[in-house]
């Protein structure tokens, strides 16, 4: 393949910039073309168009748009300028004389069934009287289109090394989150976030849909508060619930977007996912779990030793790792359906803990903040086996304290929600996402 490649390529941007009959059966390409240049021309004389085309860890497949991208232009009676040099993108176009600047990025999703594209367009016509461009806001244009074998092969398994992942601010919430869950339903997802006052069912914009606050009785203060919550089969609801004062934990549903409970657990519902839910217990009178985990909710096995556990996380989808358990020495222990390790431990882990596939190859990557401490904390993603380190954020404001995995964008592949609890105790929740329609939000 690797010397197929340019062959593959050179007699893609031939066809891709032939007549509209040729275009209209090039595929997956010539069809993400069309959906973008039909936005990107619209409403507007005919002018000159610059694009800067990249597939981060799938460049084969950047020159053979920009030529479908090109061609689809000039048939809406525009003037196509591809930028392929070093210079400023915005600099460059404005040389060209263009009037309009795409910034175009490539993807393969779910797992490479799909090409996806997100093209941040900007206005670069100047006003007479300004002699400058006119202050607007970028627009973000998206399309999603199927794969087919040409994108797989130019692209050439880029899917698995998550060719985009993007960090991107959602809203602040006015208290200190504890922990998030992803609920998934047939219409969408929704967030659920716990703070001491109690729980929340958010859109992914923000918005409350209902609250639930914790029950009166309760098994006495804790030094700092904590809170374990998942989603999963609980029996009569699928949100499971605990703070560390509370003296059970809660089974909720979520009927018509209002929480209500209807059942309690023996155990701590620690985390759920794609190989069932795991449950543990609080250390007596410490924000913090014993080293006592199980599948059983009425009868737990002994702990495993006397150290701590800070935390624990659960695969959505469930591979070769199914559970991740934050030990109190700063590692994350990986663990298989069976509860038998799946991969060497992850060391330098942070409070926030999340497994989601993030490339939709079917093994979970682990997401996690940073354990260093200071002004500032960031976000990662390592790939489990083999070992590697996939994405780390600029430096997040606050300290990233919880993680949830889930398909918060519906393109199916896992994202994962964090919060940062900032010093004013406000948290800003964020989502690292895989899917390129999210980067310019």
């Amino acid at each position: 393949m690797p010397r197929l490649r340019p062959l593959l390529a050179a007699l893609t941007c031939l066809v891709l910039s032939g007549p509209p009959a040729a275009a209209a059966g090039a595929g997956a390409l010539g069809l993400a073309a069309e959906e973008l240049a039909g936005p990107l021309c619209e409403a507007a004389p005919p002018d000159r168009i610059a694009f800067q085309v990249s597939a981060p860890g799938a460049e084969g497949l950047a020159e053979p748009f920009a030529a479908a991208l090109s061609g689809a232009i000039a048939r809406r009676g525009f003037a196509a300028v591809p930028l392929r040099g070093r210079e400023p993108p915005e600099q460059a176009a404005r040389a060209a004389g263009a009037d309009r600047l795409a910034r175009v990025r490539l993807a393969l999703a779910r797992g490479g069934r799909e090409l996806a594209l997100a093209a941040e367009v900007t206005d670069l016509r100047q006003s007479f009287f300004l002699q400058h461009a006119p202050a607007s806001a970028a627009r973000l244009l998206t399309a999603l289109v199927p794969s087919d074998g040409v994108v797989r092969a130019l692209a050439q398994g880029a899917a698995p090394h998550l060719s985009v992942l993007s960090l991107v601010q959602l809203f602040d919430l006015p208290d200190r989150v504890l922990a998030l869950a992803v609920l998934e339903a047939g219409d969408g997802a929704s967030l659920l976030a716990a703070t001491p006052r109690g729980l929340s069912l958010l859109t992914l914009g923000g918005q409350l849909l209902s609250s639930h606050p914790p029950p009166p009785e309760g098994r006495g203060p804790v030094r700092e508060p904590w809170a374990a919550l998942c989603t999963g089969d609980f029996g009569g609801g699928r949100i499971a619930w605990q703070l560390a004062t509370m003296a059970e934990a809660e089974v909720l549903t979520a009927r018509g977007g209002r929480l209500q409970a209807v059942a309690r657990l023996a155990a701590v519902p620690l985390a759920a996912g794609g190989a069932g839910a795991l449950y543990g217990a609080f250390a007596p009178d410490l924000p913090v779990l014993l080293d006592q985990v199980g599948a059983g909710t009425t009868a737990l096995p002994p702990p495993r030793s006397g150290r701590f556990l800070l935390g624990a996380a659960a695969a959505p989808r469930a591979g070769r790792a199914a559970f991740a358990l934050l030990r109190a020495d700063d590692s994350a222990e990986i663990l298989d359906a069976a509860l038998a390790p799946a991969a060497a431990p992850v060391h330098g882990a942070g409070a926030a803990l999340a497994l989601a596939d993030l490339d939709g190859d079917g093994e979970p990557e682990l997401v996690t903040s940073s354990a260093e401490p200071g002004a500032g904390d960031r976000v990662r993603a390592l790939r489990l086996r083999p070992a590697e380190t996939l994405f780390a954020s600029p430096p997040v404001p606050g300290a990233v304290l919880a993680a949830a995995a889930g398909d918060l964008t519906g393109d199916g592949v896992d994202d994962v929600v964090l919060a940062a609890v900032q010093p004013s105790g406000e948290s800003r929740l964020w989502l690292l996402t895989s899917d390129p329609r999210e980067a310019g939000r």
